[in-house]
């Protein structure tokens, strides 16, 4: 229960050392940081492994998508874009094939996630970019 929570802290985006103040105020237990750390390392792992698991060789379909988040951890809280690519295998079961983090969402960002992880993949920019990319370049009162 308590990893749970320290996962769910850390996730969004509360320091190791705000995470064991919080802990011993709630549970009036004293948690060392490298305990948190070890907490969020094992989360880490699972991670590592989902990211290298064995893949299908064929899927019927492959939606992808982006979302803006408001905060992200990294260095530093910051806003990001979150691109998700979803497949739907033979039997139609669907599964997160990749989430990639980086920047506004862009031509040039997909093409980045495509050439990162699908090398062999044509990249075509979605329609609704491509009017508003037009359309900003255009004066108002032809939009």
């Amino acid at each position: 229960m308590v990893e749970q929570a320290v996962i769910i802290m850390y996730q969004k985006g509360m320091s190791t050392r705000e995470i064991v103040k919080f802990v011993e105020l709630i549970l009036v237990e004293r948690y060392s940081i490298a305990t948190i750390s070890n907490i969020t390392a094992a989360k880490m792992d699972d991670i590592r492994i989902w990211r290298e698991r064995p893949l299908h060789k064929l899927y019927v379909t492959l939606y992808l998508d982006a979302m803006f988040v408001i905060k992200v951890r990294r260095d530093i809280l910051a806003k990001e874009t979150v691109y998700f690519a979803l497949v739907v295998d033979e039997q139609g079961y669907r599964e997160i094939l990749g989430i990639y983090l980086g920047g506004q969402e862009s031509a040039s960002s997909w093409s980045d996630v495509f050439h990162k992880a699908y090398l062999l993949a044509d990249v075509q920019r979605y329609v609704v970019h491509k009017v508003r990319n037009t359309l900003n370049k255009a004066r108002e009162r032809d939009q």
